[in-house]
This record gives C-alpha cells, sequence and structure tokens, in this order.
C-alpha cells in the first residue's frame, strides 16, 4: 500500500503515519538526470540526481530500513508548525516535501458538499511537483534544488559550493541587510558563505509576501540575537554570529518545542 507519513523537527524528531494512498506522480524526465554539481544550472526538464544514497552520511535513518507501515504512529493532533517535511511512500518510491510556512494556510475555507466554514483547521498545501525523490530500487536520490533539503537531510549542505567573494559582497547589500561595526565581506568565513549561496537561491524563489513572512520570522526568533530598525526595515549585522543567525531564519531553521515552549534551531539543539 501507500502512506503519507510527517515527520516532526528537531533532534528527536519523530515520523507519524498520516493517510494511506498515493499523493504524487512520478516525475517525467528522471531517466537522464544530472549528477549534481553546484556549479550547474539546471534546464526545466532536468533533474540532479546523488547515487548509492544510503551510503552517505547524511542519509536518513528512515531510508535505511524496510517502509513498515505499522512502525509509525498515526498522527494525532500535532502544531502544524512542529512539522519538518512530508513523505509519500509508493510502491518503493519515497517523495519528499518540505514544510514552509508559505504551504501553510491559515484563513477561513469549506469544503463543496459540506458547507460548513472552517478557521480552526490549517491547511497544508502538497505540491504538483516534491522536493525530492528517493527510488529504493535505485539507491538514488533525485532532487531539483538542494536548498529545500537541507533540514530535511542533515550535512547535505556539504555539498554545496561556497558563495564567490562577488556574491558574498552582493548578498551583504541585500535590501535587508545593513552592516555596522566595521564587519563587511572579507570577513565572512567558509561555512557562512556556504550558507549565503543557500540563502541566495532560497530567497530568489520568494515572493515579496513570503519575504516579509520570512523577516517576521526572524525577528520572532531572533530578538536577542539580531537588531532589527524598523524604520528602514533592515537587520543590522555586526558579525559572523549575527550573519549566522540572519542565515539560518532565512532557511526557516527555528522552531518552539511544543513542551516547554523553547525556541530551539533544527539540527543543532541549541537554545535561541
Amino acid at each position: 500500500m501507500n502512506y503519507l507519513v510527517a515527520s516532526t523537527k528537531g533532534k528527536e524528531g519523530k515520523i507519524y503515519r498520516v493517510l494511506s494512498g498515493k499523493v504524487f506522480e512520478l516525475p517525467e524526465y528522471l531517466d537522464n538526470p544530472k549528477r549534481y554539481n553546484s556549479d550547474y544550472k539546471l534546464e526545466d526538464d532536468e533533474w540532479f540526481y546523488i547515487p548509492k544514497f544510503s551510503n552517505e552520511d547524511y542519509c536518513i535513518e528512515f531510508l535505511k530500513r524496510d517502509f513498515i507501515s505499522t512502525d509509525y504512529d498515526q498522527m494525532g493532533t500535532i502544531d502544524i508548525k512542529d512539522l519538518l517535511f512530508l513523505c509519500s511512500y509508493q510502491e518503493g518510491v519515497y517523495f519528499f516535501q518540505k514544510i514552509t510556512p508559505s504551504l501553510i494556510v491559515n484563513k477561513k475555507w469549506f469544503k463543496i458538499g459540506e458547507p460548513v466554514i472552517e478557521n480552526q483547521s490549517p491547511i497544508i498545501v502538497i505540491n504538483e511537483i516534491p522536493d525530492a525523490v528517493y527510488v529504493e530500487s535505485e539507491d538514488t536520490l533525485y532532487f531539483k534544488n538542494i536548498s529545500s533539503l537541507t533540514s530535511i537531510f542533515k550535512g547535505i549542505i556539504e555539498l554545496y559550493k561556497e558563495a564567490t567573494q562577488q556574491e558574498t559582497e552582493d548578498f551583504l547589500k541585500s535590501e535587508f541587510i545593513e552592516l555596522a561595526d566595521g564587519y563587511h565581506a572579507l570577513q565572512v568565513k567558509t561555512a557562512n558563505r556556504k550558507r549565503i549561496a543557500l540563502a541566495m537561491e532560497t530567497i530568489r524563489g520568494f515572493s515579496r509576501r513570503e519575504k516579509s513572512t520570512i523577516y517576521s520570522y526572524i525577528k520572532d526568533y531572533c530578538s536577542e540575537k539580531l537588531s532589527f530598525d524598523e524604520k528602514e526595515s533592515k537587520f543590522n549585522i555586526k558579525n559572523e554570529d549575527e550573519l549566522k543567525h540572519l542565515l539560518w531564519g532565512i532557511e526557516q531553521r527555528y522552531y518552539t518545542t511544543p513542551v516547554g515552549n523553547e525556541k530551539m534551531v533544527a539540527n543543532s539543539v541549541s537554545k535561541v
């Protein structure tokens, strides 16, 4: 059978069974993929791939064992904001979708045939194209944008290139950044350069409204780490640590624990 499961955030993230049934169709053009190269720009009909994926350190345990639906509890009442990704298991193929704020709809709605207004039931939008496809028989992961996978496959960021000096300078000149205390592009180290390269790709796909949502999200979680100029709508960045927190925010790595209500950073389990 086919099953949709969902994973929660955090080091102790748990996978829950959501429903049975087919969710995604196998994308076209997986028969002629390009081996991942961060310098290569995909055409619309192309996909990247990583072979022998289960041998990689960033392959999650979920993919290394047989899928048995009874291994996972049925999902009950869970704060939708605590969910990290969806995965649809369909006859040996795993379809992944990262859950982002832009895919969570908090509006009034009703279902045709059941005209009852719902306003306390957020909806998760399922994209037509998944973020990644893992074919078990081939032990191969297919994807288009590696930036959408970094929170699912911990450590896969190591495959990503560093931002060049010019790209770093351009990013630090972004409309939402104001450098201070003499901090400049030459001081940005390798880890943040990789994060910048990812962030640039992530932001490129955001609408103006989504950018505004992300900035509010960063302000909420980083009020003690970053200063924000409300008049200019800019984050003041004075050092590497502040830049790191800003970049983590762009990748939406912050979350709040359901028990204790503590603010955390996904994958590092560090208190904000």
